[in-house]
């Protein structure tokens, strides 16, 4: 197993280097017998390799590892760089524990980062991660890089952000939620105010806190004033797309069923209230307007997707490539993986729609195409060095059914209970299929994990 060690150069050519980094321990220019030198010299490595380790652990958490593999990169992490260290994840919030055997002392680091979604960054971070592995580069330089990976602007302006919301709405509401071609542009229009006051978010941090909800009952007002001419279920659903929780769903199972207690635990309940937020907020916007309408209270029938007057499924096929693009964009990833991605998930919804619509088998399908979603994702990153988890992530996106947990809530606040809770059940048992699925295809192509870098999959 390689290790990062001390470079070949001689202790006063190291020493000079030391000099020129801003470490809590710099080596004093009076003049010191050898035995000094090397001990200081040990010193200032030791704290070098702990400033890289904090810094990869705030990387990986701000830019969307799985947390269920983070604890154990790091630690991997850590014994390659000759660090005893004791690591601890929840969203959020990092704790590393860095133990000296020797004197018997500790040190813990409290890291506290938002927990977000940028492949690009997170796939930067696992090329250098395995460049210090293989020694192909120095610590310090490491650190310089992983700064400026960290300080980098987006590599998307706000305006496609913004634009991404319209056309992922648009292309989503084509795919997913059966709407017709009315029912697209309109998603498109109110799509395009979900990203304005996203950017809004990102502005003014009092506004963060009601951001899903206040999205949502705009999304609700807007799309009741079109019912007439559109699928509300559709519009309504598309609009907010972009908070949907099935992913951190899917995620809250993955991490539960890895035995990581805490931080599923918390991932599932963040879930479930947000699937909750936006079906109130959609119920609120549409009382809201049939008070001003003067119309009776529209029912939670809305929001059933069969009354939706959809295209053929062939045409999904034109519109799918959009919507892979769309959701590539909104994790971040870079537009040279806009076709490896594109394909991944293709071959996996291709597969998604055949046991589906074909074959009939509707609880086979999410686990025979995740299954399948994982298994050439992570054998592709395998063959060409790429982060697994961001060529699977927007398959994984596009199976997961956020919208079933926003309609079975939209049925229990309509008092339609039965409806409601059978359409909840049915988003937690989809994405245990989803589970079972992804982790048995990384079980498949990595057996025991990775030996020497860290292990970004399912």
């Amino acid at each position: 197993m390689p290790r990062v060690a001390v470079d070949g150069a001689s202790i006063e050519q190291s020493i000079a280097k030391l000099r020129q980094l801003d470490l809590p321990h710099r080596v004093s220019d009076k003049p010191q017998n050898v035995e000094q030198q090397v001990i200081m010299h040990a010193i200032d490595m030791l704290l070098l390799h702990q400033r890289f380790l904090v810094l990869v652990a705030k990387a990986l958490m701000m830019y969307g590892s799985p947390l269920h593999h983070l604890e154990n990169n790091l630690i991997r992490t850590a014994r390659l760089l000759d660090l005893e260290v004791t690591a601890s994840a929840i969203p959020g919030l990092v704790l590393l524990s860095f133990e000296d055997s020797l004197t018997h002392t500790s040190e813990t680091k409290i890291i506290r980062c938002t927990n977000g979604w940028d492949m690009h960054r997170l796939d930067q971070t696992n090329q250098l991660l395995r460049r210090v592995v293989y020694c192909k580069v120095e610590v310090d330089q490491a650190i310089a890089e992983l700064e400026d990976i960290i300080t980098a602007p987006p590599i998307y302006a706000w305006y496609w952000q913004v634009l991404n919301w319209g056309v992922l709405s648009w292309s989503l509401c084509l795919v997913c939620f059966g709407g017709s071609w009315r029912d697209s542009g309109l998603s498109l229009a109110f799509g395009l105010i979900g990203g304005v006051l996203s950017l809004a978010a990102g502005k003014f941090s009092g506004y963060t806190n009601i951001f899903e909800v206040s999205v949502s009952i705009l999304a609700g007002l807007l799309s009741a004033a079109v019912a007439k001419w559109g699928c509300f279920g559709a519009i309504s659903l598309s609009a907010t797309v972009v908070l949907l929780p099935g992913l951190v769903m899917t995620t809250g199972v993955i991490e539960l069923s890895s035995r990581h207690m805490v931080a599923g635990t918390v991932r599932i309940f963040y879930a479930l209230l947000l699937a909750f937020i936006i079906a109130y907020g959609l119920l609120i916007g549409v009382e809201i307007f049939n008070k001003l309408a003067g119309n009776p209270l529209l029912d939670g029938v809305l929001m059933d997707l069969t009354q939706c007057q959809s295209l053929s499924k062939w045409s999904w096929f034109g519109t799918f490539p959009i919507g892979i693009i769309n959701i590539a964009v909104l994790v971040n990833i870079h537009w040279r993986h806009w076709l490896s991605v594109t394909v991944v998930a293709g071959i996996s919804y291709g597969i998604f729609w055949l046991f589906k619509f074909h074959l009939g088998l509707d609880d086979l399908a999410p686990v025979v195409a995740s299954f399948v979603l994982g298994l050439v994702a992570n054998t592709w990153a395998k063959i060409t060095g790429q982060t697994a988890y961001m060529i699977l992530l927007p398959g994984e996106m596009f199976l997961v059914p956020g919208s079933v947990g926003v309609r079975g809530f939209s049925s229990l606040l309509s008092k339609d209970g039965a409806q409601g809770l059978s359409l909840a059940l049915q988003m937690i048992t989809t994405c245990l299929s989803i589970m079972i699925g992804l982790l048995a295809s990384s079980f498949v192509v990595y057996p025991r994990g990775k030996l020497n870098s860290a292990l970004l999959t399912v």
